[in-house]
């Protein structure tokens, strides 16, 4: 076999093993990444189809300024390549009572709205709310996710001795939505912020309370839309990639060992010898597939899974005007909901929807008239989504969508595509199809969450939705920051 030599090897080209290569090969590291698909992007893929796009996964964009600083690392003005602008809705909500509103991020456009339908009181609980959301990410929040996870010794240092009081508080101790219930008396309000549970595939009803911090990405800073769609955010770091020097293998099932003096990747009957390995990858799939560990899969499959989901792509002729880039209809009970994705492990009967409309900003993702819906319900890792399912699901979209809307879009869909739980395994590699690796619906899951580095075999490390700090993109970048951090 002929043999090729790195300093870091990369398994996977998600937006997070991108990135990672992009801050090591900007340090002179020669990097090569190994990906399965035909092209980078991971879960942030695109579907086109009858004058339709659509953006596959992820769907919500905060914190920009995450990739700016990829371009401005590399000595490049990001306005040369990749343009967003902030969305002045947050997200339309739909709740089963009838009542409708927007959110925008304007405290006083959003109280006025809420004060129209709820009381005074619990409009202005809404703003203190989102205060104690952004006290609690910028102190306990940015403590965790902008660094390695902690080790038990680290709680004995003042940065976390400081912190104590919030430790133990009421967030930490209740789970969130216990939280949410004395913060508002509108069970339609409690609803809206349990639903941020969902942002790491978890359950409100079991969570801590501390995730009442998510609501400030979005509601205080603000949600963005990239100008040519999330698609662009992989297809422009990519390319700052190459242009840093990072070398890319597409359609690879790569194997790896460790050895004295590093590791030996083995793909295409080709060896690879790297000083460093870094799993960009679910790291289930990693120990399975990869390093064939069955220590690490036997002592990481055991904790619960986040959510999988089931998504369509619906091209509608005749869109719905009152319809936002983000959109929720509730189902009418939500704590059923989450013992169905949870407790009993099934594909719950009347589920939430979220439905996202790239056109709405984007207009030539649709044709004249048209809008480009990508709907997606939660449904249970590891369980099979059935053809019938997918009927019912559709069905109680089209009567949501009429009895919420008044409009009738059953027969205006000229364009369909799904999702579903297991594509979502076989296309990105994700351990039965959960999006965000294991679920944090234990006080101390995050401590628990699979960490950056390895514990008992030298340089090799972990980045990417599924290991710590967390899902979702943001998160996963700052991964990349923090394994880049290590590795130097």
């Amino acid at each position: 076999m002929p043999e090729q030599r790195f300093d870091i090897g990369i398994i996977g080209a998600g937006i997070a093993g991108i990135a990672t290569a992009i801050r090591l090969a900007n340090k002179g590291k020669s990097v090569i990444i190994f990906e399965k698909n035909k092209r980078p992007g991971g879960k942030l893929e695109e579907v086109k189809g009858n004058g339709y796009r659509f953006d596959r996964g992820p769907s919500l964009f905060t914190q920009p300024d995450l990739i700016d600083e990829l371009f401005t690392l590399c000595g490049e003005n990001p306005r040369d390549h990749f343009n967003y602008s902030r969305h002045n809705e947050n997200c339309t909500y739909f709740f089963p009572s009838g009542n409708t509103f927007k959110l925008t991020g304007d405290t006083t456009e959003d109280k006025k709205a809420l004060s129209g339908i709820y009381s005074t009181k619990d409009a202005d609980a809404y703003l203190s709310y989102l205060e104690s959301s952004k006290r609690t990410f910028n102190s306990i929040g940015k403590l965790f996710i902008d660094h390695e996870q902690p080790k038990l010794t680290d709680f004995f240092k003042w940065k976390f001795i400081k912190h104590y009081p919030k430790f133990l508080s009421k967030k930490l101790l209740s789970n969130l939505d216990a939280y949410n219930d004395e913060c508002f008396d509108s069970p339609e309000l409690k609803q809206l912020f349990d639903r941020y549970g969902t942002f790491n595939g978890s359950n409100p009803y079991k969570m801590s309370g501390i995730y009442s911090m998510i609501p400030h990405l979005d509601l205080n800073l603000g949600t963005y839309f990239p100008e040519k769609g999330m698609r662009d955010i992989i297809d422009q770091l990519y390319q700052l990639a190459i242009r840093q020097g990072a070398q890319f293998l597409f359609e690879q099932q790569p194997s790896a060992k460790s050895t004295t003096d590093g590791f030996t990747i083995s793909s295409n009957n080709v060896d690879y010898k790297v000083d460093k390995l870094v799993s960009a990858i679910d790291h289930l799939s990693f120990y399975k597939h990869v390093l064939k560990s069955q220590s690490d899969i036997s002592k990481f499959e055991k904790q619960e899974r986040s959510t999988s989901g089931l998504v369509f792509l619906l091209g509608v002729k005749n869109g719905v005007r009152t319809l936002g880039l983000h959109n929720i209809f509730f189902s009418d009970n939500y704590s059923e909901e989450f013992k169905d994705l949870f407790e009993r492990k099934k594909l719950t009967e009347s589920p939430t929807i979220y439905v996202h409309v790239s056109s709405v900003i984007k207009s030539e993702d649709a044709p004249s008239g048209g809008q480009n819906w990508f709907v997606m319900v939660n449904t249970p890792a590891g369980v099979e989504v059935t053809d019938n399912y997918k009927d019912h699901v559709k069905n109680i979209l089209f009567n949501m969508i009429k009895d919420r809307t008044g409009t009738d879009v059953s027969n205006s869909i000229e364009f369909e595509d799904h999702w579903d739980t297991q594509d979502i395994e076989s296309l990105t590699g994700s351990y039965q199809g959960a999006l965000y690796g294991a679920a944090s619906n234990k006080t101390l899951d995050s401590f628990k969450r699979h960490g950056n580095i390895h514990p008992s075999i030298p340089d090799l490390y972990f980045c990417g939705g599924t290991v710590h700090p967390g899902g979702g993109i943001p998160l996963a970048v700052r991964s990349a920051k923090i394994v880049a951090n290590l590795i130097e």
